[in-house]
């Protein structure tokens, strides 16, 4: 049987099968977004809150940029161009329909369509099989790395079969248990309950791992992405925050027009799901007073306290003051 420290070097390690089912996943899930969820949505709040006609079939319709502009003909379309135009003003078939907005789905609902399908692709590949599983392969990965490094802390220099005792241990073990073994291992009761829902998420049958999704994600949302990647999504979030100011700002200037908020409205949908994502990371993250796991140190500790000490009242030339000894 290969060592754990072996199995998590293959895990490191994606296979091309596991990206282009990421891949796939990924725009599956953000086409079926875009056409089956914000579409319908948006067309639901043109017609009820605007009280206008929504023209995408590929009709004619006129729209004028601004009052001092000639009006122009546009053509409309499913994914490109949306004409509101006034409810019945379409029901003439001889007169080409004046449009009062124009919308555009491609530019409007391309970031939520996108981080919303990435979201729900990674969702998918933790519960398929690990050959093909992107999102699998690095939960099992941290699962692994956690679980050797208990077994370091705990024998040392160890073997499969202690891997394997270990891990018994803390599946099987109840509330005072876990507690018993927390101390033993020196890390907080709460990072080991994680570890032992994540491992019965492992090793459950496809409709238990289904159920147990979330402790899933959340080991590993807490292990390995919220401590890689938490500076980064908060640098995007500046970033969304700063694109967000420009074209407010070039919208207010009125290079951008009022009748087409479709570059807006992406804008608003970039720092919206930069927002919820960084919610994410902070709810899923360690809290302050959650120590990661460390090995005893507190006679090392003390050790070089003492060393320093001494070393510090040696160069200021004072004598050290003798502990009285506790009644």
């Amino acid at each position: 049987m290969p060592s754990t420290r072996s199995q998590v070097i293959e895990l490191r390690e994606h296979t091309a099968a596991q990206f282009f089912v990421a891949l796939a996943l990924s725009v599956a899930a953000a086409y079926c977004l875009l056409l089956f969820g914000f579409m319908p949505v948006m067309d639901n709040f043109f017609s009820t809150f605007l009280k206008s006609d929504v023209l995408r079939g590929g009709e004619q319709v006129i729209y004028r940029i601004a009052e001092n502009r000639n009006p122009d003909t546009l053509t409309t379309g499913t994914y490109t161009t949306w004409a509101l135009v006034p409810a019945g003003g379409a029901a003439d078939a001889h007169t080409i329909p004046h449009a009062e907005y124009i919308f555009k789905p491609v530019v409007a609902l391309t970031p939520l369509v996108l981080v919303g399908g990435t979201v729900l692709a990674m969702l998918v590949t933790v519960i398929l099989p690990a050959s093909i599983g992107f999102a699998r392969q690095k939960i099992e990965r941290e699962i692994l790395m956690m679980v050797d490094r208990l077994a370091v802390h705990r024998y040392g220099d160890h073997t499969a079969d202690d891997v394997r005792r270990l891990t018994s241990d803390i599946v099987r073990a109840d509330g005072r248990r876990l507690h018993d073994l927390a101390d033993a291992y020196g890390m907080p009761f709460t990072d080991l309950d994680l570890l032992r829902k994540a491992l019965l998420w492992r090793d459950a049958g496809a409709a238990l791992q289904l159920l147990r999704l979330h402790d899933a994600v959340k080991f590993y949302m807490r292990e390995y992405f919220t401590d890689r990647y938490s500076n980064a999504i908060l640098g995007l979030v500046y970033i969304g925050a700063a694109v967000l100011i420009i074209v407010i700002g070039i919208r207010g200037l009125k290079f951008l027009p009022a009748t087409d908020p479709s570059v807006v409205l992406g804008s608003l949908g970039l720092e919206f799901m930069l927002l919820i994502t960084y919610a994410v990371i902070l709810m899923y993250g360690r809290s302050e007073e959650s120590a990661p796991m460390t090995t005893a140190t507190t006679d090392v500790g003390t050790t070089l306290d003492a060393n320093t000490e001494q070393l510090l009242r040696a160069f200021l030339g004072t004598p050290r003051t003798e502990k009285e000894p506790n009644p």
